[in-house]
């Protein structure tokens, strides 16, 4: 079992729910379409297995003049 969270610039989360996947192929292939679908491609993410194993993961850009997250 997978699970995937994504956020928005701010830290806020979009999305944080399970994803059925037997491989960490199977839920990249998910996780990344769903992101394609929502529109949320260029979005802070992170997809893992339960166990805790980090199969993907997108973070925050921030932009080093302010320190803030880059929109």
């Amino acid at each position: 079992m997978y699970h995937m969270t994504v956020y928005d610039e701010n830290g806020t989360v979009l999305f944080d729910e399970p994803i059925s996947a037997q491989t960490d192929e199977e839920a990249k292939k998910i996780g990344y379409a769903w992101l394609a679908e929502k529109g949320h491609e260029t979005k802070p993410h992170r997809i893992f297995h339960t166990t805790g194993r980090l199969v993907s993961f997108k973070p925050h850009q921030f932009n080093p003049k302010t320190g803030k997250a880059a929109l």
